[in-house]
């Protein structure tokens, strides 16, 4: 059982990077919330690239690399539950 600080309700990606290079794995600060505004700690993240021909997400890790100059968008995930897409320039 788990009570309700403990349930998600919204999940952001927290200070973002603005671009970064081809060939760098950068991390990616991810946290959920509850229906309080707080974050909740031990909380099953994840990242997913929307454009995994320009943006990768190593399997595992709240990081992404750069495939390709241009751009990509990434999502992060707590179950079910996404943030709001993420566009990242990549250099």
């Amino acid at each position: 059982m788990s009570s309700a600080d403990d349930v998600p309700v919204a999940v952001e990606i927290v200070d973002p990077p603005d671009s970064i290079v081809v060939g760098d794995t950068v991390p990616v600060g991810v946290r959920a919330l509850n229906r309080s505004g707080d974050s909740i700690p031990g909380a099953a993240l994840s990242l997913i690239s929307l454009d995994p021909d320009s943006i990768a997400v190593p399997p595992g890790q709240l990081a992404v690399v750069g495939l390709v100059q241009g751009g990509g968008r990434i999502v992060a995930k707590a179950g079910d539950l996404p943030s709001d897409p993420l566009r990242i320039l990549i250099r």
